[in-house]
């Protein structure tokens, strides 16, 4: 082809606008976070960063949390992993070991959280530390390094102040003030209050006690954040390994005075415990991402990540959390975004095999988590049913169900599904051992759906004394 003919083909081509090509490159930065599978690094090595935290170093994001492999609560490792997109995980090191000193040879180290002191230019690491066979010193531990995954000094454990400190995390502020929030005792027993606290300019230690908050609310788990001006707290319930109800306080000032408790998705934080929050601050959108940990009591080392978008609004002080199985996220935009999917129960005409006067069955398919049915005894089996109008193909059910705490149950169940309410087809899954909220992928077409409580098992009781009850059953399809 002579030169005059290969320009008039280069012109023929389609151009390519500076826009789209950021729109691919975007679309192609974009990953999909998948909730409730194991989580691999890029060797193929199972993730190891339980209670952790994330922090981002220039254009890397490093996480840095418990390495729990061997499936016990006894200190193993704190592990260092890095990635550019919040998927791809590498393992880079154990920034802290049994060996770094004496004191961690025989203990445990859970929820450490990394943060970046500009003025000394140390990374410095704070922990909750006990002894390996119990929970009785209720201490922090404090290390420091040059670099966020090189080898951490370890500086030792104390009360601080005095208080006791189990469930903790630290807060940097804009300012570069620095923060600890601890599960603490104010004179009502273990993890009673959380006690706030201000750390000294170097970060290595607390300066000052600030106060009580949710005082004898028996609150654990924090993690804090801030936007639009309000700092937002995260908390879970104290119910041991097992989930329970999250909720949020918020205020003006780290220094208080915190708002009521709130509370923040479903009655088992979507069988979830919070550990932190990280903002995503991208080119077009910031987003905050809740970070918690699915325990297995069994086997910590098998306890899976659940991570959600986390909507947060500091001019009215509000927060949400949604269950989602599948979602997307840009960490260089900060964008999200999700799966097409409608929830084909949300508002149709539901019924019960009974109902308690004030718990219809339409309660548990009208979109709010704190809305429950109830049957009017304790009857087990029992049953609820929705009429979706149509036949609709369903993809995944969703259910949050019934839990108190210090007696949390499982519950056994069956998926019926009927296309004309007559010729039913069963998913058994009896079997179920997940606590507080189940999410069934399936694939089916019906335009009649039955959740058939069958029973719920009681992990301190062999007898269910439980009332059947569904806080809300989503049905998802296209």
């Amino acid at each position: 082809m002579n030169t005059t003919k290969l320009l008039l083909a280069l012109c023929s081509l389609p151009l390519v606008s500076a826009a789209s090509v950021y729109a691919d490159r975007a679309e192609l930065a974009s990953v999909t976070i998948n909730n409730g599978p194991v989580w691999y690094d890029t060797t193929g090595g199972t993730i190891q960063a339980h209670g952790g935290s994330i922090i981002k170093v220039d254009s890397t994001y490093y996480w840095i949390g418990e390495d729990k492999l061997h499936d016990s609560a006894t200190f193993r490792n704190v592990v260092c992993y890095s990635s550019s997109d919040l998927k791809n995980w590498k393992w880079v090191s154990y920034p802290l070991k049994p060996s770094s000193h004496t004191e961690l040879a025989s203990s445990k180290i859970e929820r450490p959280k990394v943060i970046y002191n500009q003025t000394t230019g140390k990374y410095v690491m704070w922990m909750h530390y006990e002894n390996a066979t119990d929970y009785s010193l209720g201490r922090v531990a404090v290390a420091s390094s040059n670099s966020v995954c090189g080898s951490y000094t370890y500086h030792g454990s104390f009360r601080p102040l005095g208080y006791e400190s189990r469930d903790m995390t630290v807060f940097k502020d804009e300012d570069g003030s620095a923060y600890l929030m601890s599960a603490s005792n104010s004179g009502t027993g273990t993890n009673g209050s959380l006690a706030s606290f201000k750390l000294t300019n170097d970060y290595l230690n607390v300066s000052t006690f600030i106060g009580w908050v949710a005082k004898d609310g028996h609150r654990e788990a924090p993690a804090i954040a801030r936007q639009g001006g309000r700092y937002f707290l995260i908390t879970s319930g104290a119910s041991g390994w097992y989930p329970n109800q999250a909720k949020y306080m918020t205020a003006t000032s780290m220094n208080g005075p915190w708002s009521a408790a709130q509370n923040l998705g479903n009655s088992s934080t979507f069988y979830s415990q919070s550990n932190f929050i990280l903002p995503v601050q991208g080119t077009s959108a910031t987003t905050y991402i809740y970070m918690g940990d699915r325990w297995n009591s069994s086997r910590l080392g098998d306890s899976r990540y659940i991570w959600l978008p986390l909507t947060l609004n500091g001019a009215n002080g509000t927060a949400a959390l949604e269950w989602r199985s599948r979602w997307n996220i840009d960490a260089v935009t900060g964008a999200v975004s999700y799966p097409n999917l409608v929830n084909h129960a949300l508002g149709r005409a539901a019924t019960a095999s009974s109902s308690a006067s004030g718990f219809a069955a339409s309660r548990a398919n009208d979109g709010n988590y704190q809305a429950e049915w109830k049957a009017s005894g304790v009857t087990w089996p029992s049953w609820w049913q929705v009429d979706l109008g149509a036949t609709r193909n369903i993809q995944e059910v969703d259910i949050s169900w019934f839990l108190y705490n210090g007696s949390e149950a499982y519950h056994q169940y069956r998926i019926e599904y009927s296309t004309n309410g007559t010729a039913w087809t069963t998913i058994d899954r009896t079997t179920n051992k997940t606590y507080g909220f189940t999410t069934d992928a399936v694939n089916f077409n019906a335009r009649y759906v039955r959740i058939v409580l069958v029973n719920a098992v009681l992990w301190n009781n062999p007898n269910n004394w439980y009332t059947p009850i569904l806080y809300e059953v989503q049905l998802l399809g296209g």
